[in-house]
C-alpha cells in the first residue's frame, strides 16, 4: 500500500529539520570535526528521519520502521504521537490486532480518549480471542463511567436546545450502555445484560438494543417477551438500522411466532401496531426536543407567527404596505453583536418614519439565553423569535439582514456583516431603494 503525505510527516520532518537548524554549531577545525563524525552515534532525530525516508512510500514499511525506532528509542518525547500514527496505519492497512494493541497504548496515556476505547470495546467484543470479552467488558466499564462522568460536568452548548442536548446525551449514553449489554450477553452475564439493555433502551431506542433483549428473552424462554422485542426491533431498524441486520431480525421473528402459532398468520396486524406505537412515541420524543411549530401549515412566509418576547404574536402581513428590515440573529453570534448597535442607529434614523418598520428575529434553538441577553445588552430592537421564518427563507448564516418593500417582495437581502463599511449609510441606501418599489 503506498503512502499518502501525511500531516504527520510533514510535522515531523519540518521539526526535524528545524531542530537541526537550531542545533547547527559555529564552525571549528574541520579535521577535528571530521574525527567527532567518525565515532557519534546517530542521534536520536536523525534515526527518526530515516525511518520516515527509508519507508519508500509503503504505509507498511513506514509503520515496521517506526516501532524499530520506539524499540530503539522507548523513552522518545515524540512516543506518543508516533503511536497514534501508528494506530492510524495500523487501522489503514487493516491490520486489527496492531491497531488494537496501540489503542491499548493511547487508552493507558489518555483514559478519556473515547474513541479509541469504544473502538477497544467492539473490537475486541468481535475479535472474540481469549480474554478479550473480558477485557471488552473492562474497557466497558471504563467507557460508561467516563461518559456519565463527562455529562456530568459538562454544560450544554448555547447554540442547543435543552431538548437537543438531552437527546444527544441520550444518544451517547445509550451507546455506551447497548456496548456493554452486548458484552455481558456474550458472557452469558444475562441479569446484567438486561440491566445495561434497558437503560440503553430508555435513553434512545435503537433497534440493536431491542434486538439483544429479543435474544436474551428467548434464552429465557419468554418466547411472547422475545416476540414483542423483534416487532420493536424491526420497525426501528426501518428507521435507523444502526447495526442491526434486520433481515435476520425478520427471520427470527418468523422463526418464533410461526413456532408459536403455526404460522405468520395475523403477524402483519402485530407489525402495524407495534409501527403505531412506536411512531407515536417518536411524536412525543420530537415534541421535547423541538417546540411544536405555529407554522406547520402555514404556506405564506408573510403570515408567519413570530413570536414577542412578552409572549404575544406578529406577522409580517401586518406591517402590509411598509418596508421591513428584518435581521436575523442569535446570542452566541459574535458579528451580530457588533451589528447589532449599528441597526439601532439606522431605527433612530427612521423613527419618525412610520412606513419603515425594524424587527430583530431570535433563531436560538434555546430561548432561555434570549431575554436575559436582550436585557443584559440594552437592545432597543424590537425582538420576536424565528418561529422557522429563518428556515423558509433558507438562512444558513448569523446575521442575515432581509428588507421587504411594500409589497410584501424581497427588495435586499445581506448574509454576514462587513465592519468595513458604514452600515447605517449602506442600509439606508436601501430603504429607501426598497420604498421606491
Amino acid at each position: 500500500m503506498k503512502l499518502k503525505a501525511t500531516s504527520f510527516v510533514f510535522a515531523l520532518s519540518l521539526c526535524l529539520g528545524l531542530s537541526a537548524i537550531a542545533q547547527e554549531k559555529p564552525k571549528t577545525n574541520a579535521k577535528e570535526d571530521a574525527a567527532k563524525i567518525e565515532v557519534q552515534e546517530p542521534d536520536e532525530d536523525e534515526e527518526l528521519r530515516k525511518a520516515i525516508e527509508g519507508s519508500g512510500g509503503s504505509e507498511q514499511q513506514m509503520l515496521e520502521n517506526l516501532e524499530a525506532f520506539l524499540k530503539k528509542y522507548p523513552t522518545s518525547s515524540r512516543r506518543d504521537e508516533i503511536e497514534r500514527e501508528l494506530y492510524k496505519m495500523a487501522g489503514n492497512i487493516r491490520d486489527k490486532n496492531r491497531q488494537i494493541t496501540y489503542a491499548e497504548k493511547l487508552v493507558a496515556s489518555n483514559p478519556q480518549d473515547l474513541e479509541k476505547m469504544t473502538f477497544l470495546v467492539s473490537t475486541l467484543r468481535d475479535r472474540k480471542g481469549t480474554g478479550d470479552l473480558a477485557k471488552a467488558l473492562s474497557y466497558g466499564d471504563k467507557l460508561v463511567k467516563a461518559v456519565e462522568d463527562i455529562f456530568a460536568s459538562r454544560i450544554k452548548p448555547a447554540r442547543m436546545s435543552p431538548g437537543q442536548w438531552e437527546q444527544q446525551k441520550g444518544r451517547t449514553i445509550a451507546s455506551v450502555y447497548l456496548l456493554r449489554g452486548q458484552i455481558h450477553n456474550d458472557l452469558g452475564n444475562l441479569d446484567q445484560a438486561e440491566s445495561d439493555l434497558h437503560k440503553s433502551y430508555k435513553q434512545s431506542p435503537l433497534a440493536s438494543a431491542a434486538a439483544t433483549l429479543a435474544a436474551i428473552a428467548e434464552k429465557r424462554k419468554n418466547t411472547d417477551q422475545a416476540i414483542d422485542y423483534y416487532l420493536q426491533a424491526f420497525i426501528r431498524s426501518i428507521e435507523a438500522p444502526e447495526g442491526a441486520d434486520r433481515d435476520e431480525i425478520r427471520r427470527k421473528l418468523g422463526q418464533l411466532y410461526t413456532a408459536k402459532n403455526g404460522s405468520e398468520q395475523g403477524l402483519g396486524d402485530k407489525l402495524l401496531k407495534t409501527y403505531d406505537v412506536i411512531t407515536k412515541d417518536n411524536a412525543e420524543r420530537l415534541a421535547k426536543i423541538e417546540p411544536p411549530n405555529p407554522n406547520e401549515n402555514v404556506t405564506n412566509p408573510l403570515e408567519y407567527k413570530l413570536t414577542k418576547l412578552n409572549g404575544g404574536d406578529v406577522r409580517l402581513s401586518d406591517y402590509k404596505g411598509k418596508v421591513i428590515i428584518t435581521n436575523f440573529w442569535a446570542t452566541w453570534c459574535g458579528p451580530c453583536r457588533i451589528e447589532m448597535p449599528e441597526l439601532e442607529r439606522a431605527m433612530e434614523k427612521y423613527k419618525n418614519d412610520k412606513d419603515v418598520i425594524f424587527l430583530a428575529i431570535n433563531t436560538d434553538d434555546d430561548r432561555n439565553y434570549v431575554e436575559p441577553y436582550v436585557k443584559g445588552q440594552k437592545i432597543k430592537l424590537p425582538v420576536v423569535y424565528a418561529n422557522y421564518l429563518d428556515a423558509e427563507f433558507r438562512v444558513t448564516s448569523i446575521p442575515t439582514t432581509i428588507i421587504f418593500d411594500r409589497q410584501g417582495q424581497v427588495a435586499f437581502r445581506q448574509a454576514g456583516f462587513n465592519s468595513r463599511e458604514d452600515f447605517v449609510a449602506m442600509i439606508s441606501e436601501k430603504i429607501e431603494a426598497a420604498k421606491k418599489r
